[in-house]
């Protein structure tokens, strides 16, 4: 009979030790928990907000015309007239040189006739084409001189064109670098345009901008 109730005693001492350990445990979590709490933490804190950004940076640069080109004739003559007016403002068409045009003109005036001819000639040919009194080879041929002499006239009068030098835009004229009676071809410089009403930069930006 004692040996059950030393075992029940010793059941009881060691439950006692277990709680009190647990106890000891629970009590050294909460002083670190407290401990924890009364830590202060630094923070850094910024506003923030929208701002324009603008980088400026300073490249060499020149203010040049929008247009710019140099008047050349479109074929070799001599000049007659010159309506060069340096630093003027011209318009668009407006006439700067005049070639000599006297050959051109006698060529047109010589083909013109010869046109006529050859127009009543083929009208007599379609008439006796229609008789039946010539062949349709006779009619072709005649048909044949009326059109080459009206390309013939075309080409005079696409010549006599190039023989008026007109400004090719509006803008301000440049130096005369020719005078009357000069004799000129296509590499000839007359003058020269500059379009002056809208300006452009030429710059050059580094790489590292872009």
């Amino acid at each position: 009979m004692k040996k059950p109730k030393l075992f029940t005693l010793c059941i009881g001492c060691l439950t006692l030790l277990a709680c009190g350990d647990s106890n000891k445990g629970k009590n050294s979590n909460e002083k670190l928990g407290q401990n924890e709490k009364n830590k202060s933490i630094g923070v850094h804190a910024y506003i923030v907000k929208p701002e324009s950004f603008a980088e400026e940076i300073e490249v060499p640069g020149n203010v040049i015309a929008n247009e710019s080109v140099e008047i050349h004739p479109e074929m070799a003559g001599r000049i007659i007239a010159l309506n060069i007016q340096e630093g003027k403002t011209i318009e668009k068409g407006t006439l700067i040189a005049k070639l000599f045009d006297g050959d051109l003109v006698a060529q047109l005036k010589k083909l013109e006739v010869q046109l006529q001819l050859a127009q009543k000639t083929e009208e007599r040919q379609s008439q006796l084409l229609k008789a039946q009194g010539i062949s349709q080879q006779d009619y072709d041929i005649s048909l044949l001189q009326v059109n080459n002499l009206k390309a013939d006239i075309g080409i005079i009068k696409t010549n006599l064109d190039k023989t008026e030098i007109r400004a090719p835009f509006t803008g301000k004229m440049g130096l005369k670098n020719i005078s009357v009676g000069a004799y000129v071809t296509p590499a000839s410089v007359i003058t020269s345009i500059n379009q002056t009403n809208v300006l452009k930069v030429d710059f050059t930006v580094p790489e590292k901008y872009i």
